[in-house]
């Protein structure tokens, strides 16, 4: 019979309370670890949906200017370029009778556009329509004459050509178009940028 006693005392063996209690802590201590990961995901992953969502909403509207004409001067068709006609920048803007969306037909048309969150117009899209989905984000546009000689485009772009020869010679070659999308959580903005070249 002892040997049955011994047997039943190893059947009975446990973890102790003081084993248990290490236990706990320890899977207290990994819990916590990762929730604070997690938390910190996902309060990145906000921001990565906020950011591709200004990327979207930049796209769209630089898809719409990009596909107007240079400048009021310009033929329909681009050429020849506008040269001594161009638009003054100091004249960028709505010209009247364009006071909608649907009318305007220039790059220059969109200078100072401000719509969206906070401002007295809503988002809008190409024919004046409210965009929907995109609450709290606030788009502004600008529009002004890039310095195309030489020197301003290796200023502009940050590198040096190696030859002094470029088309680019007129200072109203080429329009500098600044996309400037903004939320709540980044009252600065995305910026984007394209240039709209004279033809």
């Amino acid at each position: 019979m002892p040997m049955w006693g011994n047997a039943m005392r190893r059947a009975q063996s446990g973890l102790t309370l003081v084993e248990m209690i290490i236990a706990i802590i320890i899977l207290s201590i990994a819990l916590v670890g990762i929730s604070v990961s997690l938390s910190s995901g996902l309060g990145r992953s906000g921001n990565t949906i906020e950011e591709a969502r200004a990327v979207a909403l930049a796209q769209s509207y630089l898809d719409e200017i990009f596909g107007k004409r240079f400048d009021d001067a310009s033929n329909p068709r681009g050429i020849p370029p506008c040269r001594t006609n161009c638009t003054d920048e100091v004249d960028f803007g709505v010209e009247a009778p364009e006071d909608e969306r649907i009318e305007f037909d220039d790059v220059d048309d969109y200078h100072g556009l401000d719509e969206g969150w906070g401002q007295a117009t809503p988002l809008q899209d190409a024919e004046g329509a409210t965009r929907v989905g995109y609450d709290n984000f606030r788009v502004r546009v600008t529009v002004r004459y890039m310095d195309t000689g030489v020197d301003g485009v290796e200023e502009e772009l940050g590198f040096d050509f190696d030859t002094d020869d470029t088309d680019m010679n007129n200072d109203q070659d080429a329009k500098l178009i600044t996309v400037t999308v903004s939320h709540p959580t980044n009252e600065d903005g995305w910026k984007f940028s394209v240039y709209k070249t004279n033809f």
